[in-house]
């Protein structure tokens, strides 16, 4: 399971927020790495298994994310990580070529997913998930949050999702991100936002801060306990590349 919730605050302010679950046994990510991709600067995670990522965000303040879709039917043949989908949208310099580039691509060797991404250029009313289900790509108006699971996906999704519209009556706008992202229920530790089963568990935390004087990556990773154990940002600015990071 992974879940991604988004707030806009104004016409040139959003956060976004992310939560990757993944099998115990997956080996962990690399912390946030800034990258130079067709002239454009980029900082995203990057997982060591596929050599791509989840989430990317960009000097033009355009964030990606992607998600993995369950539902649809995974293509015949070899299959390409869809993590690497994520490194060829990444220096978009809006949503609208993130669309672009999305409908250009050859998707069938990607096993199904969902694309969304945010800019400053677009409301969050014109918020746009892309699904790919293996053989057909759709857009649609994208809603938070977004649940991607392969086991209990309709309990999942119907308990993040009354959790998140409960926090949006009674919370701060810029406290409902994290709050929703950090929660654990242990009467329902499969379902929560902070999701731990036998077999996966959420890893880490991702947060993007886009405006008019910030562009920011904040990322979490969790231990086994569900408590933080590695924290860092970083800042995508020109003068900030680099090359290495570690394992987490």
């Amino acid at each position: 399971m992974c879940t991604l919730s988004w707030l806009y605050r104004g016409n040139n302010h959003y956060e976004v927020y992310f939560n990757r679950d993944e099998q115990r046994s997956r080996l962990p990510a690399l912390e946030p790495q800034s990258a130079v991709i067709d002239e454009v600067h980029c900082v995203m995670p990057i997982d060591p298994v596929g050599g791509g990522s989840w989430i990317s965000t960009n000097e033009y303040g355009v964030t990606v994310c992607l998600l993995n879709f369950y539902q649809g039917k995974v293509p015949s043949g070899a299959l390409t990580s869809r993590g690497l989908i994520i490194r060829n949208l990444a220096s978009s310099c809006s949503s609208q070529t993130v669309d672009s580039r999305l409908m250009e691509m050859d998707l069938h060797t990607f096993a199904p997913f969902v694309v969304v991404s945010f800019d400053t250029r677009r409301t969050a009313n014109e918020t746009v998930l892309w699904t790919w289900d293996g053989s057909c790509l759709s857009r649609s108006h994208a809603v938070a949050p977004i649940v991607s699971a392969a086991m209990h996906f309709d309990a999942a999704y119907q308990y993040r999702r009354d959790l998140f519209n409960e926090l949006v009556t009674r919370v701060a706008d810029d406290e409902i991100g994290r709050l929703f992202h950090q929660t654990y229920d242990e009467n329902y530790p499969h379902l929560s936002p902070l999701m731990t089963r036998n077999d996966a568990r959420t890893v880490s935390f991702t947060s993007v801060v886009v405006s008019s004087n910030k562009q920011e990556m904040i990322y979490q990773s969790f231990d086994n306990q569900r408590k933080v154990d590695f924290h860092t940002s970083l800042s995508c600015l020109k003068r900030c590349t680099v090359e290495q990071g570690v394992l987490k």
